[in-house]
């Protein structure tokens, strides 16, 4: 996984027909450079479900919009199935999208086009404040203190209210809001994948930054002086091929405990890459992916 951009909310895919394909193809594995989701079948009953809990959502966040379409899609690449539903104004133009489980459980929503500012910018504090009643009217409650930063580009606020599973971060995971820079809505989103059972035993933290080491040496050579440890921690992670291209493209369906070994480069190398990660299975320390900043 090579971290080239930020996307606010990627949004793959936006279907709004509904057809059916195969079973078999429906699981077939995500391949780089292709679609990562298709429309499947969905049923009358499925689809009026669906739809009745994105007009909730709807009208608890003010998305507007007087028409829907009602898709099922299987996301080969985050290895889910999920309803999406499309609202179009009077215009026939996209406002908004929802997207929920098929237990009817609210995955994202998401105000579509950029909306005219007409407050003052708040700040931090009250951005948080308004992206949690805005996560409580979604049904998503979160407590604990966020994590609040300005968007990068859009203009606006990002907090986060990441998962923790006994006091380790789970990666991507967690409640997600973005709000323009007078505290209005733009979209909210949760995410919470399943994770593999914890290992018996945990190595160290310098166990970890030894395997590193030696990763490091073997990977860089000449110029693995111009790599250095700037932190070890651990993290639930979904194994990935960035350090084995012979792995499957899209990330593993179930994350593990990993030690997280970030490392900085100086120098020529810099040119090439800012930041890498190596992620360590916690239990053996066995490589299981990373991320590469460039």
């Amino acid at each position: 996984m090579r971290t080239k951009l930020f996307m606010l909310l990627p949004l793959a895919g936006l279907a709004v027909a509904v057809i059916g394909v195969p079973a078999s193809q429906g699981a077939d594995p995500f391949v780089a450079g292709g679609p990562s989701s298709r429309a499947v079948a969905l049923d009358r009953t499925s689809s009026d479900r669906a739809l009745g809990r994105a007009l909730d959502v709807s009208r608890a966040l003010g998305l507007g919009g007087t028409r829907q379409t009602v898709a099922r899609l299987d996301d080969r690449f985050d290895h889910r199935i999920y309803d999406e539903v499309v609202s179009y104004d009077a215009h026939g133009r996209e406002v908004a999208l929802t997207r929920l489980d098929t237990n009817g459980a609210l995955l994202l929503a998401i105000r579509l086009g950029w909306a005219p500012v007409s407050g003052r910018p708040v700040a931090a504090a009250a951005a948080a404040d308004k992206a949690a009643a805005i996560a409580g009217a979604a049904g998503l409650p979160v407590v604990g203190v966020a994590d609040v930063h300005q968007s990068q580009g859009a203009g606006g606020w990002v907090i986060r209210w990441p998962r923790l599973v006994d006091g380790v971060p789970v990666r991507g995971d967690g409640v997600r809001v973005t709000v323009w820079s007078d505290g209005s809505f733009h979209a909210v989103s949760r995410e919470e994948r399943q994770l593999a059972v914890r290992p018996a035993s945990v190595m160290s933290a310098a166990a970890a930054r030894s395997i590193a080491a030696r990763i490091v040496a073997a990977r860089f050579a000449a110029s693995a002086d111009a790599l250095s440890v700037v932190a070890v921690e651990q993290s639930w992670v979904a194994p990935n091929d960035t350090w084995d291209p012979a792995r499957p493209d899209a990330p593993d369906a179930t994350l593990r405990l990993a030690w997280v070994v970030r490392l900085e480069s100086s120098g020529a190398l810099a040119e090439r890459m800012r930041m890498l990660e190596f992620w360590l299975d916690a239990g053996d320390g066995v490589l299981i992916g990373g991320d590469i900043v460039e």
